[in-house]
């Protein structure tokens, strides 16, 4: 007997062809980095030096333009428009950790307390290194660049693909498919089409490669300094396995039940550590570290997005700024996508705003609690981070001078990277799985069967590095040539959202 259509399902179809010549694109780089590491990581720096001296510039004129563009469409009436029907799935604690979650991952966790030693030791503007200059400097430039100039990118990207999927009612969340809605007619939009799609699976499982290569270590790390053991190739392989298994499970279950409490437990472990590091560190000058260096940020905004040093030639904007803003365009169709699907119900102002202030104001207290305790373990001479040859068991090293840092705190700095980094994944899965497929169910999900194809693949990229000890710079590198091309497509994305803001009366 035939069901009746009100409980028919929709069964999710996925594009093969798009995901096996992406899979194979992957394994065939991955093998030429393992057989020639060497030759491979000079070849994708070559690129990487052309493409940058190129796209510099650009890349800093459209963040700086973004920024404005994000705030104009959340207060004008277009901001007013709702994202589906009924009230928001989740509530604003979950929604700001699953953001924040999945556009950290380990990566921003680990940086939170490294980055400032970078620009302690190399500051911009032809600061003297290691001088008072270069210290105020330091944490202020961390908040410049995992502040409101990365969420731009992610903005800008949720906003277009939200709108086409909650009001046009555009039934996949492909990067392609909405290009090709905005595209009309255009002869040649299904090849273009297929290269978005190709251009979206490559940077995130690259993205999430280099994530993994930084995540893993550094929880290895934190196992070897409390056990007092190296941290082996079988440390990380165990660690990376553990990672596997945590986000292949939450992928499964789904985000409502996996990632949801994933998201809100990490978020809730990460704050009990630097509520600590806060109390039983040097409280005091975190806290006015923090009200200085958000001033110097925002009163030195423009020259930090414009600093391009034609004169000084230092290599500090393509190092750090250009750098960090391309590995925004690398996640740019993940967190476009994720933020979309944890949406619904919301204005869109408030998925503007949420994700402008709210990931930033997250990362910047976790930044200006994790990065002021070690600078200002540098400054008092506890312990000169910016001089450790091994910056991961530094960081271990560094715990030492709290309470419990000898055991309790490397674990728990380990459980909440590991969290951070499986919850990302997770979203990576999912948006993977999305853009390689052409038809979602009835609840906008992909297969999960399916999302368990990608996340043996992002745990295997990694794992064949590791084992074969190929540099996990190469890969860093050419998934951030890679994600150039999105500012392009953002872009265009942009002139089609206006469109359909006019042609609806939005």
């Amino acid at each position: 007997m035939e069901k009746p259509n009100n409980v028919i399902k929709q069964k999710a179809v996925a594009d093969k062809p798009i995901s096996i010549i992406c899979i194979a694109i992957v394994a065939v780089f991955v093998c030429i980095m393992a057989i020639k590491p060497d030759e491979t990581l000079n070849g994708v720096n070559v690129i990487f030096d052309v493409v940058t001296s190129i796209m510099a510039t650009p890349i800093l004129w459209f963040i700086f333009i973004g920024l404005f563009i994000s705030l104009y469409i959340a207060f004008s009436k277009h901001g007013q428009v709702k994202l589906g029907d009924g009230e928001a799935e989740f509530s604003m604690f979950s929604y700001i950790a699953m953001m924040m979650c999945a556009a950290l991952a380990a990566t921003a966790t680990y940086y939170s307390f490294v980055e400032w030693s970078f620009y302690y030791a190399e500051p911009a503007f032809s600061i003297e290194p290691y001088s008072q200059e270069a210290a105020e400097y330091s944490l202020s430039y961390a908040f410049f660049h995992w502040g409101f100039a990365v969420q731009v990118v992610f903005v800008l990207t949720a906003v277009s693909v939200a709108y086409a999927y909650h009001v046009r009612k555009i039934p996949v969340l492909r990067i392609s498919a909405i290009c090709e809605a905005m595209m009309g007619d255009f002869k040649y939009k299904k090849p273009l089409g297929k290269l978005i799609d190709v251009l979206t699976i490559l940077s995130i499982v690259g993205g999430m490669g280099v994530s993994l290569g930084v995540g893993v270590p550094i929880i290895s790390a934190g196992i070897a300094h409390v056990m007092g053991i190296e941290a082996t190739f079988t440390v990380n392989l165990i660690v990376l396995l553990l990672v596997a298994v945590i986000f292949s499970v939450t992928s499964i279950i789904g985000i409502e039940k996996g990632m949801k409490k994933l998201s809100d437990l990490t978020m809730y472990l990460m704050i009990v550590l630097i509520a600590f590091i806060f109390i039983f560190g040097p409280t005091k000058f975190i806290a006015q570290e923090f009200t200085y260096s958000i001033g110097k940020m925002l009163s030195n905004y423009v020259d930090m997005s414009f600093f391009t040093d034609p004169v000084g030639q230092s290599g500090f904007p393509e190092i750090n700024t250009i750098f960090l803003f391309c590995l925004a365009f690398n996640y740019a169709a993940l967190m476009g996508i994720f933020i979309t699907k944890i949406s619904k119900g919301r204005t869109i102002k408030e998925m503007i705003l949420t994700c402008l202030g709210g990931i930033s104001v997250g990362t910047w207290i976790m930044f200006a609690v994790n990065g002021g305790f070690g600078l200002n373990a540098e400054l008092t001479g506890s312990y000169a981070l910016s001089k450790a040859e091994d910056l991961q068991a530094g960081l271990m090293e560094m715990f030492g001078t709290l309470p419990l840092g000898k055991a309790v705190l490397p674990i728990v700095f380990a459980i909440a990277t590991l969290g951070f980094l499986a919850t990302s994944l997770d979203s990576a899965s999912f948006t993977l799985a999305s853009a390689a497929t052409s038809k979602l169910d009835e609840k906008g999900n992909p297969n999960p069967k399916f999302r368990l194809v990608w996340c043996v693949v992002l745990a295997l990229v990694p794992l064949v590095i590791m084992f074969t000890g190929a540099p996990f710079n190469a890969l860093k590198t050419i998934c951030i040539v890679l994600s150039i091309p999105f500012m392009f497509i953002i872009i265009g994305m942009l002139i089609g959202l206006f469109k359909w803001f006019k042609e609806d009366g939005n």
